[in-house]
């Protein structure tokens, strides 16, 4: 029997990494952690460039000073072909920047394309949560409070 890999050891599994990637942002261990081997980092390659992972190490950049880095991810999601990109992501991108109003916009983007509302549980929307605009979609969706 395998065991799972840990992430305190520096192990991910492909099919783990968006959870593990998100785990990583969300315990904030963030500063000095955006070096050559970071977790969000070895998540987004392991991932094949998830959009949830991206988001994930835009907030670690973020969360470390490295703004810009955070902004050209955040331009990398924005600028994606494929239909349906990830607005719940751009969206909590937004937040980690401290742009509430773009942040509440591109979740209503996410709401109109019935995005999954799950997200809005994600602890990058906690500073969200007391924002009328925000209470205002979570009671729209349903979603127990």
């Amino acid at each position: 029997m395998t065991r799972p890999a840990r992430a305190d050891q520096g192990l991910l599994r492909p099919d783990r990494a968006t959870q593990q990637g998100r785990a990583a942002a969300d315990e904030e261990r963030w500063q000095g952690a955006v070096g050559h081997d970071a977790e969000p980092q070895k998540a987004v390659q392991l991932s094949g460039g998830s959009p949830t992972c991206i988001a994930n190490l835009a907030r670690a950049y973020v969360a470390s000073g490295k703004r810009s880095e955070a902004v050209k991810l955040l331009g990398d999601l924005k600028n994606r072909s494929s239909p349906g990109y990830p607005d719940s992501e751009i969206a909590v991108i937004h937040e980690s920047l401290g742009d509430t109003d773009q942040a509440m916009s591109w979740l209503e983007k996410a709401y109109e394309k019935r995005f999954n509302p799950s997200v809005l549980l994600r602890p990058g929307f906690d500073p969200l949560r007391s924002d009328p605009r925000f209470e205002n979609l979570v009671r729209r969706i349903g979603l127990p409070r």
